[in-house]
């Protein structure tokens, strides 16, 4: 049982996808420790896409957070009612024009950031994943292939640097699925 104890909890909601919200808490001996903030927003879910060639599907886009283009595993944000299953399947589908032969495979459900952060991430896998005829890229979202082997070297050298996805990456070696 948690010995910390919410006491007040308010929500701003800032745009569609994201409320800040400010927590009171308290500690076990009932000392008021201040208020905290957090972002609640949808769920990720991302997919390791690996091509029946071995060469890894990602996405290159810019993220004005880190004004920046940014190398990524394809996903998104889970839909409400949405099986998170499903969504890897419409996000690699919507960024990066590939589908699975067969449902992807779940490798876990994490925390991106559970100091600042509300939602968790879907990590999933998927293997032998094949071009979409007639499919029509996203405006700014550009879709890459990356061999296989290559992929250390691009985490080393900081191309492929989105912590959560290199996460992903360490769950699919977990598995021996890389």
């Amino acid at each position: 049982m948690n010995p910390y104890r919410i006491t007040a909890r308010k929500r701003t909601v800032l745009s569609p996808w994201v409320t800040l919200v400010e927590r009171a808490v308290t500690d076990p001996e009932g000392r008021a420790l201040g208020a905290f903030h957090s972002l609640a927003q949808a769920d990720y879910v991302n997919v390791l896409a690996l091509t029946a060639e071995e060469e890894i599907v990602l996405v290159e886009q810019y993220r004005p957070a880190s004004e920046a283009l940014t190398l990524e595993l394809p996903g998104g944000l889970l839909d409400p009612g949405e099986e998170p299953a499903a969504c890897a399947t419409r996000e690699l589908a919507e960024e990066a024009g590939y589908a699975a032969p067969a449902a992807p495979l779940l490798l876990g459900r994490l925390s991106p950031d559970p100091g600042r952060l509300d939602n968790k991430i879907w990590c999933f896998f998927a293997k032998a994943v094949e071009p979409i005829a007639g499919w029509t890229p996203e405006a700014g979202v550009t879709r890459l292939l990356l061999p296989r082997q290559a992929l250390a070297s691009a985490i080393e050298r900081g191309d492929f640097a989105h912590a959560m996805h290199v996460g992903i990456v360490g769950l699919a070696l977990l598995r021996g699925l890389l």
